[in-house]
């Protein structure tokens, strides 16, 4: 189960399990014959919350359950993760990413959405705000909360298998030797705390479906769209006029306190909520938390 519930919503304060979530899942075709795993839950203003890697939509689990009290709330897999499709020859891409957000939100005939990103999420939110500036995104965006990401290149850290995975070659040799035990070796170690074993159990479902542990290197292709892109979707951030606000685990090696400063510096405008003894997924490690910082802002 997701650390540190915040009382849910149902009688028995139970949160589903992932298998739960997976079977509640719609699934969308988005070209190729390939298809996208999605839930809409809840009525009320839209908000689409974008997971990062090398995890999946569950990351949410308790943030969504609240949401969708008073929301309609939208969660989907991107490519390769969770209980999407994960072809291991597919050219994964931040801008497919983003066309299957406006996939989702077409088939739901949801005309506008506040986001809440995070990690790989954020990228692909950077993406959606560049078509939004260059005004060839087909829906609004009402607001961005934005999670702990390397929303400013320049700063942010990749650890040491990230960038072996990264490499050609070597990386899709190391992607197949990625287990349960050293993918949570990994996802721990960005982490304030450990994942329990039961915790780590529900989130390696949605990783290991389909083999996704094993196609690691191609989705971490993300890096290399980065070092070309970056610019572009750094000023499509910067340019966004709305409702911003950026909830930041301050203990992250990878995208923590040195990237929100960073941020600050950028996105003079933000809204900033800093997360003590919290790091990389402050969504599951302080899930509270950031309930009530995002209750603070969205559609305020």
């Amino acid at each position: 189960m997701p650390m540190g519930s915040p009382e849910p919503d149902d009688e028995d304060g139970a949160v589903e399990s992932a298998i739960e979530w997976i079977d509640a899942s719609s699934h969308l075709d988005v070209g190729e014959g390939l298809r996208i795993a999605y839930r809409r839950r809840g009525e009320g203003p839209a908000i689409v919350l974008l997971h990062g890697f090398p995890t999946w939509s569950y990351d949410y689990a308790i943030v969504a359950d609240d949401l969708s009290r008073d929301h309609t709330v939208i969660t989907l897999d991107f490519l390769g993760y969770g209980a999407s499709d994960k072809p291991r020859n597919h050219q994964y891409s931040v801008a497919s990413s983003a066309d299957a957000v406006a996939a989702v939100l077409a088939t739901e005939q949801i005309t506008a959405a506040w986001l809440v990103v995070h990690d790989y999420g954020s990228i692909v939110a950077q993406e959606i705000l560049d078509r939004r500036r260059r005004a060839v995104l087909p829906y609004s965006i009402t607001g961005v909360d934005v999670l702990n990401s390397g929303i400013v290149y320049a700063a942010y850290r990749p650890t040491q298998t990230q960038r072996a995975l990264s490499a050609p070659i070597v990386g899709a040799l190391l992607a197949r030797l990625v287990s349960r035990r050293t993918l949570k070796h990994a996802v721990d170690g960005v982490r304030a705390h450990p994942t329990s074993e039961a915790e780590f159990d529900e989130l390696w479902v949605g990783i290991a479906r389909f083999q996704g542990h094993r196609i690691t290197d191609r989705l971490l292709g993300y890096n290399a769209e980065r070092a070309v892109h970056h610019t572009r979707w750094e000023t499509a951030l910067k340019a966004w006029e709305g409702p911003l606000h950026l909830i930041w685990g301050l203990e992250d090696p990878v995208s923590g306190a040195h990237v929100l400063a960073a941020a600050q510096e950028q996105l003079p405008q933000a809204k900033i909520t800093r997360l003590e003894g919290v790091g990389h997924f402050p969504q599951s490690e302080a899930p509270a938390a950031v309930l009530a910082a995002l209750r603070s802002h969205l559609y305020h």
